[in-house]
């Protein structure tokens, strides 16, 4: 009986182990292991789905104005000269997900970027903004 009773306490102390890693850190919903400094956007986690959703969307429509690699700079798009905002930059890396949503839903008519409220769904439009984060600022 004794060792019926040392087995079902072990059993109930690895069940009990095993769903104490199961629950989500308060840091670990942001796809990070430490809290982000002050000012920082944490980094998002993203499926792979929503990956290859963000570059196939960002290659057909962000990448001729703002490289493939998200530095932008002086391009020509239509006879018009622009300078694209570099994607890589401090700047952009501490916008909200929501603030970068609304640049691409409203567009920037003055700096040349268009609105792409009527091209893109939200969904893509998330699954680019992850796409910048994971791919731009992983490096």
């Amino acid at each position: 009986m004794k060792e019926l009773t040392i087995a079902g306490l072990l059993a109930a102390l690895l069940i009990a182990f095993v769903c104490i890693g199961c629950g989500e850190s308060p840091t670990a919903k942001n796809g990070s292991k430490s809290a982000p400094n002050k000012g920082e956007t944490p980094l998002p986690t993203a499926t792979v789905d929503q990956l290859a959703s963000g570059k196939e969307v960002f290659e057909a429509n962000c990448a001729v104005c703002h490289k493939a690699d998200g530095t932008g700079g002086a391009v020509t798009v239509e006879e018009r000269s622009l300078d694209v905002e570099d994607l890589t930059s401090s700047k952009i890396k501490g916008f909200s997900d929501e603030k970068i949503i609304g640049y691409i839903m409203k567009g920037v008519p003055n700096e040349g970027m268009p609105a792409f409220k009527d091209k893109l769904s939200e969904g893509e439009m998330r699954d680019v903004v992850l796409y910048i984060r994971k791919e731009f600022y992983n490096k």
